[in-house]
């Protein structure tokens, strides 16, 4: 992936990325990290909840875009 992004932006391409699935890889990686303190397992689960909030929070902007583009198609075709 960081290949295709460096060669995508060295070639002065559009480079989407989608937030969901780096989201995800991002909690994929604080879970498998292993801690041996309480402190840092404390620090990684306040770090999962985070994750999770952005998550439903970027679910939410989706649909609330998702909404408005249709109120939008409706505006441009009572034109």
């Amino acid at each position: 992936m960081f290949r295709k992004i460096t060669k995508a932006f060295l070639l002065r391409e559009d480079i989407k990325l989608d937030p969901s699935a780096s989201i995800q890889a991002l909690y994929d990686i604080v879970t498998s990290v292993r801690v041996t303190n309480k402190r840092d397992t404390n620090r990684l689960n306040v770090a999962k909840e985070h994750l999770k909030s952005i998550k439903r929070n970027i679910r939410s902007l989706n649909e609330r875009v998702n909404a408005l583009e249709e109120e939008l198609k409706v505006l441009n075709e009572d034109k």
